[in-house]
């Protein structure tokens, strides 16, 4: 069985974005759904007529759009765990075959203690940002004049790959005169980063069988 040709495996990747975007549309129309226009009416809330103030912006599916991305996100966590433990059992004879003396008396036999602890602190955070431009289009136009937009870019530097692909949904009035969208002001904002190359080789760290590779070979 012979390896899948280049012409297929671009292919397999389109297959691959579509349903993605098909999966995000579905859940976008779900969620506006509830906002309809009466049968029979003339005035719909994605029509050109019903913004005649409005400047000529991206209003129509395929009209391109700048996003301009400036997302930053910290989170940190900290935690701490205490336990004490501790137990003690004791055994002792008081009587034996009669009355016993002091002097004789029989000690505790068996005497015994122990006791356990555990104190532990862990602290995590985390720190990203990520501030840049994209070109992207309106895809639909949904029944209450909201836009859904796509916007998305590769780039490859230095043997690196890098993939950005935005999906939210925007109101017309927050599209700038100069044709952007901040990325603040877009809901259901869906943000993906990928990285592929010899940077993100290095800087995450592989599976057993390409450690066990690395270190067998020497090229």
């Amino acid at each position: 069985m012979g390896q899948p040709s280049a012409k297929d495996q671009s292919h397999a990747k389109v297959n691959v974005a579509e349903a993605s975007l098909d999966a995000y549309l579905a859940r976008v129309r779900a969620e506006n759904s509830a906002v309809q226009a009466a049968p029979g009416s003339i005035w719909v809330d994605s029509g050109r007529l019903t913004r005649m103030m409005a400047d000529v912006r991206a209003m129509r599916p395929h009209d391109l759009i700048s996003v301009i991305v400036d997302e930053n996100l910290a989170a940190s966590t900290d935690g701490t765990v205490k336990n004490t433990r501790a137990s003690n059992a004791s055994s002792q004879v008081s009587s034996l075959f009669g009355v016993l003396h002091a002097g004789n008396a029989l000690q505790n036999l068996v005497n015994q203690s122990s006791g356990a602890g555990l104190n532990a602190q862990g602290t995590s955070a985390t720190n990203s940002s990520l501030s840049t431009v994209l070109g992207g289009h309106v895809i639909e136009v949904l029944p209450n004049g909201m836009l859904v937009i796509e916007a998305a870019r590769q780039v490859e530097f230095s043997q690196q790959t890098q993939t950005i692909v935005l999906h939210g949904v925007v109101r017309p009035e927050d599209i700038s005169q100069q044709n952007q969208i901040l990325s603040t002001a877009i809901s259901s904002l869906e943000l993906q980063v990928r990285g592929k190359g010899i940077i993100t080789d290095y800087t995450h760290r592989p599976n057993a069988l390409v450690r066990l590779l690395q270190r067998a070979l020497i090229f």
